[in-house]
């Protein structure tokens, strides 16, 4: 059965993402494993504002900024995380998770590092990501998972944009 991926509002607070089948529920469910710093995203998730160029000031950043930064990703992963929790099997089939309006901001900052994380982790250079062609096997499999996660920060950013 072919069932449509769809992002609705429950109410003035609360919006429904429904139609996903288990494939698209466990993308969902890696989204904050995903954007979990690595020693592989590291760098792309933290790189050191000068590059190199100012010793100082990339130590500052390193000890003063750094840190709550780190503390802030985790904090939007820790929401989508509990978020994803209440996932369920949706009355007219297929998974659906309710994700509250507030925590919209929280949503589009983990999709971001998962997809940060993704594209680092597999080495995508541009000529991966804008390529139109059919590609499959792992590169394939992991450029989808980028798009989903585009696909659904773009859905939220247009409503996070209209409240």
């Amino acid at each position: 059965m072919s069932r449509k991926l769809t992002l609705r509002t429950k109410d003035s607070k609360t919006l429904i993402l429904s139609g996903m089948d288990e494939f698209l529920g466990g993308l969902m469910r890696d989204i904050p494993l995903l954007g979990t710093p690595s020693s592989q995203s590291e760098q792309r998730l933290f790189p050191d504002p000068t590059g190199g160029r100012e010793a100082e000031a990339d130590a500052d950043w390193r000890e003063f900024v750094r840190p709550e930064l780190e503390d802030y990703f985790a904090a939007n992963r820790d929401v989508v995380e509990e978020d994803l929790e209440g996932m369920r099997e949706s009355k007219g089939g297929g998974l659906e998770v309710e994700i509250p309006m507030a925590h919209l901001p929280q949503w589009i900052h983990a999709l971001n590092q998962a997809r940060l994380a993704l594209n680092t982790k597999h080495n995508l250079g541009e000529r991966e990501l804008e390529e139109d062609d059919e590609l499959s096997g792992e590169v394939g499999l992991v450029l989808f998972h980028i798009q989903f996660y585009g696909l659904l920060q773009e859905w939220m950013l247009s409503l996070v944009d209209s409240l």
